[in-house]
């Protein structure tokens, strides 16, 4: 049995990242850049306007001039002149300004008679409302870098640059493997000794929150054969595998069994963690297969933990693991184990506090939660005010 950082270790040691594809950059959200992109021209590329008003020189308004309007400049119509002393442009926001001018003034803050200007009192300086050519970045700047995760804003940055293609890292395919004859699929009605089967829809709900939307889930009952018959299919057709229950050494559990005779190399069977502990993660043919404990809290707990960072890496990512802050206990925790812990906990950033319900099975305070305190194996007790670390599940 391994401790949870070097469980931590070997699963970031002996997962791999995904290849490298091609996508169209409107069908990109939520993939990973592959390489670095440059910006391939300045941005804004021309001098504009930020605001409808009046382009001007800074120097006719120090002069306290009335300014004869000569024309206009619209976005996407220019206007071609140079202006000169005591001349300006109507103007429109993000058009073009017009040569010789330097600064502009809001629509609201003149006043106009016979097609001359009087800019009314107010502080003006020089380049007002005007938006620089390369402001937002010059050419050859990086613009984005690899490994950075594909945003709305991230499209609409990229787009800006007429860009239409963009290199990323594949996603991964995953297969979830369910076992148990106690499980029944909700909608069928519940005969005695049968539970509804939760532990694929938390793991797909946790997968598509992660940009994995295609994870194929299969149902099998405690049977060694067809349990091999699923992991076989799912191994032929998936980047990562997940099963739940039948990892343990009860007289129903097969799934260890299963992946021995398949000669799935073992990385590490068990954690010094609750809930958890009977985690198993291997591999096969570059291939992740983690097998979760039956219970739900146990199996969300370690795929927040093991699985999902990952799939992160499988993803070009560099944050793999859940954001961690330290806080302050509200209340104090007592536990009756030297495993480490992971408690569903509560936090309003300022301190936080581990809910009722910690049991393997209670999936009520998971619910309840938006952080997970992780106390360390060896720590039996902690006073109200002590320092914890934090997972952050938002």
């Amino acid at each position: 049995m391994i401790s949870v950082q070097e469980a931590k270790d070997l699963v970031v040691k002996n997962t791999f990242s995904g290849k490298e594809e091609t996508k169209l950059l409107t069908l990109s959200l939520g993939y990973v850049l592959s390489q670095n992109i440059k910006a391939p021209f300045d941005l804004p590329s021309f001098d504009n306007s930020a605001m409808d008003g009046y382009a001007f020189r800074f120097q006719d308004f120090q002069d306290k001039k009335q300014i004869k309007i000569i024309g206009e400049s619209s976005a996407g119509k220019s206007f071609t002149k140079k202006i000169k002393s005591n001349e300006c442009v109507r103007i429109f926001t993000g058009a073009e300004m017009p040569a010789g001018a330097d600064t502009v003034v809001m629509q609201e803050k003149v006043s106009v008679e016979n097609n001359l200007l009087t800019i009314n009192d107010l502080p003006i300086t020089l380049g007002l409302n005007v938006r620089k050519r390369g402001s937002q970045i010059l050419k050859g700047e990086l613009a984005m870098k690899k490994s950075s995760l594909i945003s709305p804003a991230a499209i609409g940055f990229l787009s800006s640059f007429g860009i239409k293609k963009i290199k990323v890292y594949s996603k991964p395919r995953v297969s979830i493997i369910v076992t148990g004859n106690e499980l029944e699929v909700a909608g069928n009605k519940l005969s005695r000794g049968k539970i509804y089967e939760s532990n694929s829809s938390c793991l797909n709900a946790g997968l598509e929150k992660s940009g994995i939307s295609k994870s194929k889930i299969y149902r099998v009952k405690d049977d060694e054969k067809k349990i091999s018959q699923f992991f076989s299919k799912a191994l032929s057709e998936s980047n990562f595998i997940l099963l739940t229950g039948g990892i343990s050494v009860g007289d129903y559990d097969f799934v260890g069994k299963v992946l021995q005779q398949l000669k799935v190399k073992t990385i590490f069977y068990k954690v010094k963690q609750r809930p958890g502990k009977p985690f198993y993660f291997g591999v096969k043919n570059k291939k992740a297969i983690f097998a979760l404990p039956g219970n739900p809290a146990s199996v969300l707990s370690c795929f927040y933990q093991y699985v999902l960072p990952a799939i992160k890496k499988f993803q070009g990512m560099q944050d793999l693991f859940l954001p961690a802050v330290q806080l302050p206990l509200a209340k104090p925790i007592k536990k009756l184990s030297t495993l480490g812990f992971f408690l569903k906990a509560k936090t309003d950033f300022k301190t936080v506090q581990a809910l009722e319900g910690q049991f393997s099975h209670i999936m009520k305070s998971f619910a309840d939660a938006n952080c997970m305190i992780y106390v360390p194996e060896g720590i039996d007790q902690l006073d109200a005010g002590a320092t914890v670390e934090v997972h952050l599940l938002l």
